[in-house]
């Protein structure tokens, strides 16, 4: 098959794929929850300003889609076009910036409520409990089924649910041992989401003025943990729960926002290729009813209940008639096509850009990244500079920071790595080392309850 079939299938794929995907999330996008006033806030701006940059978007798509318009109008309408999908890139870019934070800020948060938790249940006089027998009861509970994936995602569990009973060297050899494996894989953008998985899992959140209700709680939490146990200290976790509850919500929210733009997006990037490329493309004329009813209804528009369900009820036809065989279509070509770009020269590659940026708008990631650039190759002198930058900020964070604290952070990022052990005795070791290693026995029964909870 020549380059060009590959892309005219690709095109009409991406196109009718990015009307499937876009009537998806707008049909589930969640609602703001007036009883948060301050995250209501902020999901209520990112609905306007996403709904801002749609509507003209979709309207000028409509119309080029519909071919109502002469030929005197198609530049003003390609010219509305790139502006529109531009403005909802620079949109995208700046609500991924505020997913970024707010998972460090998730992050962190978590972080200070086990060490606030451990404390309290480690204050509590209980009635001891036989460690050995408890991990054997966890183990069967961790090694039960035959999945492996399920087993790695338990003992993933086991290791977030344990403070890191381990030297900071050997806690530098296991993430300096996983980064070696990236060697001669040229696999650069694989060491770019490993290492970004890395700094979330133990970096604090930007002291920012606009997250300034955010930073006053973790701010307080800190200082207790730095302090001296007191009654408040369980209060100060059930804080930062709420506190991670509300940010993986927000988080929620944001990614949801984003999922609808992607494709709208897409759209707007293929509609500026010739127009013979996806000229076969149908579904979106059955689409395109249900998404202006919805961009208009969440706009405030007085839309009729029945012609609502008319368009939804056409739409759900054409996304049950072509989504699965457009979905593997769309996985293929885009193998194919980036297998052809790869052999091409630089400047024919250039040709092919748009396309795999609509490619990337439509992947299971909501924030794919859209540099044209690849990431660096993951030679040995990149891992070694990677490996390095991150034991700097690593030790950086660990910095005056109480053991535990520090344990806590470490267990954060160890939870990131894929499993290390070799078998099951060496998950038992762990889990001996880090019980054993708990200073009273309601340390101990905490740990033991937080991990039974996520089994």
């Amino acid at each position: 098959m020549s380059i060009k079939s590959i892309e005219h299938r690709l095109c009409c794929g991406f196109y009718d794929m990015a009307w499937l995907n876009l009537c998806a999330c707008l049909e589930n996008l969640p609602e703001a929850d007036d009883g948060e006033a301050e995250w209501s806030s902020r999901r209520a701006v990112a609905r306007e300003a996403f709904f801002a940059e749609a509507k003209p978007l979709l309207a000028a798509i409509s119309k080029s889609t519909a071919a109502k318009l002469s030929e005197e109008d198609a530049p003003a309408v390609a010219n509305a076009i790139s502006d529109g999908t531009n403005r909802l890139l620079a949109l995208r870019d700046s609500l991924e910036q505020q997913v970024e934070d707010l998972t460090r800020y998730r992050n962190e948060a978590g972080i200070l409520c086990r060490v606030l938790q451990r404390r309290a249940a480690g204050a509590k006089t209980v009635v001891p409990f036989d460690t050995d027998e408890e991990i054997r009861s966890l183990l069967a509970k961790i090694f039960a089924g035959n999945d492996p994936m399920m087993t790695n995602l338990r003992i993933r569990s086991m290791v977030a649910a344990f403070p890191a009973r381990m030297t900071r060297t050997r806690f530098f050899d296991l993430i300096s041992g996983y980064l070696s494996l990236y060697n001669g894989r040229d696999d650069g953008e694989g060491l770019a989401s490993f290492m970004y998985r890395l700094r979330s899992a133990i970096a604090t959140g930007p002291d920012d003025s606009s997250y300034a209700f955010i930073s006053d709680c973790l701010r307080s939490a800190r200082d207790a943990v730095n302090g001296e146990a007191s009654e408040e200290d369980g209060t100060i976790a059930s804080a930062m729960t709420e506190l991670t509850k509300e940010a993986d919500a927000a988080i929620g929210y944001l990614e949801s926002v984003v999922r609808c733009m992607n494709p709208l997006a897409a759209i707007g990037i293929l509609s500026s290729l010739p127009a013979e490329l996806y000229a076969d493309s149908t579904v979106a004329d059955d689409l395109i009813p249900a998404v202006r009813l919805q961009l208009g209804s969440a706009c405030g528009d007085d839309i009729s209940g029945e012609d609502f369900e008319a368009a939804v009820a056409r739409a759900h036809s054409a996304m049950e008639q072509y989504f699965e065989p457009l979905s593997v279509l769309t996985e293929k070509e885009t193998a194919r096509l980036q297998a052809a770009i790869d052999d091409m020269d630089d400047e024919t590659a250039k040709a092919y850009i748009p396309v795999m940026k609509a490619a990337r708008l439509l992947s299971t990631s909501a924030f794919a990244s859209l540099n044209e650039e690849p990431a660096p190759d993951a030679t040995p002198e990149r891992i070694a500079e990677c490996r390095d930058a991150f034991l700097r900020e690593a030790e950086e964070h660990f910095a005056g920071q109480t053991k535990a604290y520090v344990r806590e952070m470490m267990a954060n990022v160890l939870s990131e790595l894929p499993v290390w052990f070799e078998n099951r005795t060496e998950v038992m070791e762990y889990m001996q080392q880090s019980l054993r290693g708990c200073r009273t026995e309601g340390e101990r029964r905490y740990a033991a309850a937080l991990l039974r909870n996520q089994l």
